[in-house]
Protein backbone atom coordinates (compact mmCIF):
# COMPACT_ATOMS: atom_id res chain seq x y z
CA UNK A 1 0.00 0.00 0.00
CA UNK A 2 1.34 3.37 -0.84
CA UNK A 3 2.65 5.20 1.99
CA UNK A 4 0.13 8.16 1.95
CA UNK A 5 -2.87 5.43 1.47
CA UNK A 6 -1.61 4.13 5.11
CA UNK A 7 -1.32 7.57 6.53
CA UNK A 8 -4.42 8.55 5.31
CA UNK A 9 -6.58 5.29 6.70
CA UNK A 10 -4.71 6.01 10.32
CA UNK A 11 -5.87 9.43 10.31
CA UNK A 12 -9.19 8.47 9.42
CA UNK A 13 -9.44 5.90 12.56
CA UNK A 14 -7.05 8.57 14.86
CA UNK A 15 -9.49 11.29 14.08
CA UNK A 16 -13.01 11.76 14.86
CA UNK A 17 -14.94 14.71 15.17
CA UNK A 18 -18.83 14.24 15.67
CA UNK A 19 -21.98 17.09 15.32
CA UNK A 20 -23.02 15.73 18.61
CA UNK A 21 -19.39 16.55 19.81
CA UNK A 22 -19.76 20.44 18.42
CA UNK A 23 -23.72 20.63 19.30
CA UNK A 24 -22.43 19.86 23.17
CA UNK A 25 -19.99 22.56 22.92
CA UNK A 26 -22.14 25.39 21.90
CA UNK A 27 -24.56 24.37 25.21
CA UNK A 28 -25.12 27.54 27.52
CA UNK A 29 -22.60 26.70 30.79
CA UNK A 30 -24.81 26.36 33.58
CA UNK A 31 -24.11 27.76 36.66
CA UNK A 32 -24.41 25.80 40.66
CA UNK A 33 -22.15 26.34 43.70
CA UNK A 34 -20.04 23.24 45.33
CA UNK A 35 -17.47 22.95 47.30
CA UNK A 36 -13.99 22.70 46.32
CA UNK A 37 -11.03 20.49 47.32
CA UNK A 38 -9.05 22.28 49.80
CA UNK A 39 -9.48 25.73 51.53
CA UNK A 40 -6.99 27.34 49.70
CA UNK A 41 -8.96 26.00 46.24
CA UNK A 42 -12.44 27.16 48.02
CA UNK A 43 -11.24 30.70 48.31
CA UNK A 44 -9.95 30.50 44.31
CA UNK A 45 -12.97 29.68 43.29
CA UNK A 46 -15.19 31.88 45.24
CA UNK A 47 -12.73 34.98 44.12
CA UNK A 48 -13.66 34.27 40.65
CA UNK A 49 -15.43 35.98 38.22
CA UNK A 50 -18.01 34.98 35.67
CA UNK A 51 -20.37 31.66 35.61
CA UNK A 52 -18.65 28.53 35.51
CA UNK A 53 -18.24 25.67 33.25
CA UNK A 54 -20.58 22.53 33.03
CA UNK A 55 -17.89 19.14 32.00
CA UNK A 56 -18.43 15.95 31.19
CA UNK A 57 -16.26 12.90 32.00
CA UNK A 58 -18.92 10.22 31.46
CA UNK A 59 -21.33 9.34 29.15
CA UNK A 60 -23.50 7.25 30.82
CA UNK A 61 -23.44 10.31 33.88
CA UNK A 62 -23.48 13.57 31.55
CA UNK A 63 -23.20 16.93 31.54
CA UNK A 64 -21.97 18.47 35.27
CA UNK A 65 -22.89 21.61 35.95
CA UNK A 66 -20.41 24.24 37.70
CA UNK A 67 -17.37 21.57 37.12
CA UNK A 68 -14.83 24.22 35.92
CA UNK A 69 -14.15 27.85 37.21
CA UNK A 70 -11.28 30.33 36.08
CA UNK A 71 -10.28 32.01 39.07
CA UNK A 72 -8.76 35.13 39.19
CA UNK A 73 -5.32 34.53 38.68
CA UNK A 74 -6.65 33.08 35.58
CA UNK A 75 -6.07 29.27 36.87
CA UNK A 76 -8.82 26.65 35.88
CA UNK A 77 -10.19 24.44 38.53
CA UNK A 78 -12.28 21.95 38.98
CA UNK A 79 -14.70 21.43 41.73
CA UNK A 80 -14.38 18.74 44.64
CA UNK A 81 -17.33 16.88 43.38
CA UNK A 82 -15.90 15.78 40.23
CA UNK A 83 -12.60 15.25 41.18
CA UNK A 84 -14.18 12.39 43.49
CA UNK A 85 -15.49 11.01 40.73
CA UNK A 86 -12.53 11.23 37.97
CA UNK A 87 -10.67 8.01 36.91
CA UNK A 88 -7.07 9.06 37.93
CA UNK A 89 -4.33 7.33 35.94
CA UNK A 90 -1.17 6.24 37.33
CA UNK A 91 0.65 9.51 36.99
CA UNK A 92 -2.20 11.57 38.46
CA UNK A 93 -4.16 12.95 35.48
CA UNK A 94 -7.70 12.75 34.07
CA UNK A 95 -9.49 13.99 31.04
CA UNK A 96 -12.06 15.99 31.22
CA UNK A 97 -14.20 18.04 29.00
CA UNK A 98 -14.73 20.88 29.08
CA UNK A 99 -18.48 22.97 27.76
CA UNK A 100 -16.87 25.91 26.87
CA UNK A 101 -13.13 24.72 25.31
CA UNK A 102 -13.11 21.28 24.75
CA UNK A 103 -10.79 18.00 26.44
CA UNK A 104 -8.42 18.53 29.24
CA UNK A 105 -6.58 16.82 32.02
CA UNK A 106 -6.60 17.79 35.36
CA UNK A 107 -4.55 16.63 38.24
CA UNK A 108 -5.84 15.50 41.09
CA UNK A 109 -5.51 19.08 42.95
CA UNK A 110 -8.17 20.33 40.50
CA UNK A 111 -5.90 21.87 38.53
CA UNK A 112 -6.21 21.85 34.46
CA UNK A 113 -2.72 20.93 33.47
CA UNK A 114 -3.08 20.34 29.61
CA UNK A 115 -6.05 21.95 27.30
CA UNK A 116 -6.77 21.46 23.52
CA UNK A 117 -6.26 17.86 23.51
CA UNK A 118 -8.09 16.51 20.40
CA UNK A 119 -10.88 14.46 19.81
CA UNK A 120 -10.18 10.67 19.36
CA UNK A 121 -13.33 8.54 19.14
CA UNK A 122 -15.41 10.71 21.21
CA UNK A 123 -12.85 11.01 23.96
CA UNK A 124 -9.49 13.12 24.85
CA UNK A 125 -6.49 11.60 22.90
CA UNK A 126 -4.31 9.75 24.93
CA UNK A 127 -0.65 9.33 26.21
CA UNK A 128 2.46 8.17 23.57
CA UNK A 129 5.71 7.69 24.58
CA UNK A 130 5.20 10.11 27.46
CA UNK A 131 3.43 12.61 24.81
CA UNK A 132 -0.06 14.21 23.68
CA UNK A 133 -0.99 15.84 21.04
CA UNK A 134 -2.11 19.24 21.79
CA UNK A 135 -4.11 22.07 19.23
CA UNK A 136 -3.21 25.64 19.62
CA UNK A 137 -4.37 28.02 16.81
CA UNK A 138 -5.90 24.89 14.31
CA UNK A 139 -1.89 23.71 14.85
CA UNK A 140 -0.68 20.43 16.11
CA UNK A 141 1.91 20.34 18.68
CA UNK A 142 2.36 17.61 21.61
CA UNK A 143 2.91 18.72 25.76
CA UNK A 144 4.27 15.70 28.34
CA UNK A 145 2.47 15.07 31.46
CA UNK A 146 3.94 18.12 33.16
CA UNK A 147 1.68 20.23 30.73
CA UNK A 148 4.72 21.68 28.65
CA UNK A 149 4.74 22.31 25.16
CA UNK A 150 7.76 20.12 24.25
CA UNK A 151 7.12 20.09 20.17
CA UNK A 152 5.99 23.50 19.50
CA UNK A 153 2.07 23.46 17.66
CA UNK A 154 3.10 24.81 14.27
CA UNK A 155 2.24 21.16 12.34
CA UNK A 156 -1.18 21.08 9.97
CA UNK A 157 -1.89 17.64 11.06
CA UNK A 158 -0.15 14.79 13.62
CA UNK A 159 -0.23 11.25 14.48
CA UNK A 160 0.58 10.17 17.83
CA UNK A 161 4.02 9.10 18.96
CA UNK A 162 5.40 5.16 18.19
CA UNK A 163 8.39 3.80 19.49
CA UNK A 164 9.95 7.19 19.43
CA UNK A 165 8.48 8.59 16.02
CA UNK A 166 5.41 10.32 14.92
CA UNK A 167 4.55 11.28 11.68
CA UNK A 168 3.27 15.32 10.89
CA UNK A 169 2.40 17.47 7.63
CA UNK A 170 2.77 20.73 6.37
CA UNK A 171 0.11 22.26 4.35
CA UNK A 172 -2.12 19.35 4.43
CA UNK A 173 -5.71 20.04 4.32
CA UNK A 174 -8.23 18.28 6.49
CA UNK A 175 -11.40 16.74 4.29
CA UNK A 176 -14.34 14.31 5.24
CA UNK A 177 -14.29 10.70 4.42
CA UNK A 178 -17.96 10.06 4.61
CA UNK A 179 -20.98 11.46 4.17
CA UNK A 180 -21.75 11.68 7.43
CA UNK A 181 -18.91 13.86 8.07
CA UNK A 182 -17.92 11.98 10.81
CA UNK A 183 -14.30 11.25 9.67
CA UNK A 184 -11.62 13.26 8.76
CA UNK A 185 -8.87 12.87 6.54
CA UNK A 186 -5.59 15.15 5.86
CA UNK A 187 -4.51 15.08 1.92
CA UNK A 188 -1.65 16.45 0.41
CA UNK A 189 1.48 18.59 1.52
CA UNK A 190 4.56 17.61 2.86
CA UNK A 191 4.69 14.59 5.45
CA UNK A 192 8.06 13.46 7.51
CA UNK A 193 8.82 12.14 10.92
CA UNK A 194 9.73 13.66 13.49
CA UNK A 195 11.48 12.27 17.30
CA UNK A 196 10.24 13.40 20.84
CA UNK A 197 12.84 16.27 20.91
CA UNK A 198 10.79 17.32 17.81
CA UNK A 199 14.00 16.77 15.15
CA UNK A 200 13.11 15.50 11.75
CA UNK A 201 14.00 12.10 11.48
CA UNK A 202 12.84 11.08 7.88
CA UNK A 203 10.79 12.31 4.75
CA UNK A 204 7.48 10.56 3.66
CA UNK A 205 7.07 10.86 -0.17
CA UNK A 206 3.43 11.84 -0.95
CA UNK A 207 0.97 10.32 -3.45
CA UNK A 208 -1.86 12.40 -3.94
Amino acid sequence: MPASRSLHALLMCAVRLTGLAHAWMEKPDQTLQHNPSTPGHQSELQSAGGPTTSCLFDFERGEVPDCIRRTAAGELLVSRQVLTLLDFDSFGLAPVRSARDGWKYVSRTGSVVISGVPIVDNWADSFHDGLVRVVRNEKYGFANRKGQVVISAKYDAAMNFENGKATVCNRCQSKFADHHCEYHVFAGGEWFQINTQGMVVAPIRSHD
